[in-house]
């Protein structure tokens, strides 16, 4: 009975202590008798009917958003790492860095190589006293940065050597014909890219033919891609605006033109007017001094211009 009642939980104890009013008192001092032997207090969990948790706790729980892109930044290139010219060293966002000796920075910030050498990080209190600076050196050895008045350290890759003067061309060849002919361009003002230059081939075949470098500047390649649409954009404003300004050239000398061409009729046509006006007076002048009794003569016919 004991050990019945040591299993029983708080609620059915209480639900035992409601049987008072069913039962008779000897029952009911029995069974109080007997749970006060059960020494119930606070170490006994099950008679005090504790519960646990069944599921275990945790904290919030948040679905990261796979579908962003990796913006990828930091170090690509560690202290003493070999580098060539465009190596993307550090990318960053903000200044946390700053570009040192034989290094450049975009405008995301991000810090490349100018010269072929090794990465060096370091700090330079005489430009900034808290910036932080990556430069490239020619020698693993070298310390950044360099000494105030040290000697600057440069990499050309240039060789010293003469650049012998051109052999000026004689006007006229061994056998008397031009060496070169000059094709100047079309209108009153033809623009000097519009020249062209034919030179007479040293091959004894007295054919001309045009430079091969000239020949290329007549082919108009497809422009590389721009950087961004504003930029496309404004070169596109640009080369219609240089398409209209030579269209306006055109006809503004095309009308320069025609108006020579009128007034040179025009011209024309008043000196004949004046030639024809004098000769009719010198000849009414000789009529009247002969004083002869013929009748008046034709009148020629005026002049007509000409077209």
């Amino acid at each position: 009975m004991a050990t019945r009642i040591s299993q029983l939980h708080r609620p059915i104890a209480a639900a035992a202590s409601s049987i008072s009013r069913t039962t008779s008192n000897t029952t009911i001092r029995q069974l109080r008798d007997t749970l006060g032997q059960l020494r119930i207090g606070s170490g006994n969990a099950a008679v005090e009917g504790r519960r646990h948790a069944s599921v275990k706790s945790q904290g919030a729980y948040k679905l990261r958003d796979s579908s962003t892109i990796p913006k990828k930044l930091g170090a690509k290139k560690s202290g003493d790492s070999y580098v060539i010219t465009g190596n993307i060293i550090f990318k960053q966002r903000g200044t946390k860095w700053y570009a040192g000796e034989n290094c450049g920075m975009g405008r995301d910030h991000t810090i490349f190589a100018l010269a072929s050498g090794y990465v060096k990080y370091y700090r330079d209190p005489a430009k900034h006293p808290k910036r932080q600076y990556i430069g490239v050196v020619f020698d693993k050895q070298d310390v950044l940065p360099y000494h105030a008045h040290a000697m600057r350290k440069r990499r050309l890759n240039m060789v010293a050597a003469p650049v012998p003067p051109p052999q000026p061309l004689p006007a006229l060849s061994a056998s008397g014909i031009p060496n070169q002919v000059v094709r100047p361009g079309y209108g009153r003002r033809p623009h000097p890219r519009d020249e062209r230059v034919i030179r007479l081939r040293q091959d004894g075949s007295y054919a001309y033919a045009e430079e091969s470098w000239r020949l290329g500047t007549l082919v108009r390649t497809e422009k590389r891609k721009m950087g961004s649409r504003r930029v496309a954009m404004k070169h596109r404003r640009r080369k219609a605006k240089a398409i209209a300004l030579e269209m306006r050239a055109e006809r503004e000398d095309k009308i320069a033109r025609r108006k020579e061409a009128l007034d040179a009729q025009r011209t024309a046509k008043a000196r004949k007017m004046r030639e024809y006006r004098a000769r009719r007076a010198a000849e009414g002048a000789g009529a009247v001094g002969t004083g002869g009794g013929e009748g008046p003569a034709a009148k020629p016919s005026p002049p007509t211009a000409e077209a």
